[in-house]
């Protein structure tokens, strides 16, 4: 079940206000491995894709919205593509995407303007994620209290490594953090539509790569989480959509993940 602890959101919360302080460069966030490819949606002004992070440096101030990260490893994401003749195309995402915050440390939004796009000459687009993959922020200037070296170096290194076992290795949080991404990404960024509760996005991402390989218990929770959002939306009529609803609780799910993490951390 998901523990919806009060302690923990107002300690969110008071990270999320924090994070106005006067030029203090904010959290290097972990991105949790996808297990697999997840689709990109594209229009005609690009492709894009929300990734479920975590924050790997309890310290510092969560990140505002619209924080601009880019990965400490480009090669720890890969896009995947196919190209004219039908091939299947893997490059290092890192040259190519922006990467912002967007609820705090437990979503960051991937982007690929269109004229990337046309550049790539791609089709099908999706990405990988791999363990260990990190974002840092990027650095503003006059940064009162910027990243240093050494802090990057345990960021990305020693915590980031611990952080598998909570967030990249198959498990009943980790599997269903990753299931409810997938299930987001199908949905419309804004508004709802009638579909939305139909079931398809659940069907979908328990069918996906990631879905093939969580554990029971994580593809329990998923079920579990998608039933409650769907009698929210439609029964009780509490939550406007199932986006918000979905949101709401991978974000809850991510925080209580983070709390554990953050406590596993204090023997470094």
């Amino acid at each position: 079940m998901i523990r919806i602890a009060a302690p923990l959101l107002g300690a969110a919360a008071a990270l999320a206000l924090s994070a106005g302080a006067a030029s203090a460069a904010p959290q290097i966030l972990g991105i949790v491995a996808s297990n697999g490819s997840l689709p990109l949606t594209c229009d005609g002004q690009g492709c894009r894709a929300e990734l479920s992070t975590f924050c790997l440096q309890q310290p510092r101030t969560n990140p505002a919205v619209g924080q601009q990260y880019t990965l400490a490893d480009t090669a720890s994401v890969t896009l995947v593509g196919r190209n004219t003749a039908g091939e299947t195309v893997r490059e290092p995402a890192g040259p190519y995407m922006r990467f912002t915050s967007d609820r705090g440390f437990t979503s960051v939004a991937l982007a690929l303007t269109e004229d990337t796009v046309q550049t790539l000459g791609l089709a099908g687009l999706a990405v990988e994620i791999a363990k260990d993959a990190s974002l840092v922020p990027v650095e503003k200037p006059g940064d009162a209290n910027a990243q240093t070296t050494d802090e990057i170096a345990l960021a990305t290194g020693a915590h980031r490594r611990q952080g598998e076992n909570f967030f990249d290795d198959s498990g009943e949080s980790a599997d269903a953090i990753r299931l409810t991404n997938l299930m987001l990404n199908q949905l419309p960024s804004t508004g709802r539509q009638a579909t939305d509760t139909d079931g398809h996005v659940l069907t979908s991402a328990l069918a996906s790569d990631a879905g093939s390989v969580a554990v029971p218990a994580g593809l329990d929770l998923t079920r579990s989480i998608y039933a409650t959002c769907q009698t929210k939306v439609d029964v009780t009529h509490h939550v406007d959509s199932m986006r918000s609803c979905l949101e709401g609780s991978h974000d809850r799910l991510v925080i209580n993940t983070n709390v554990d993490f953050w406590k596993s951390l204090s023997s470094y």
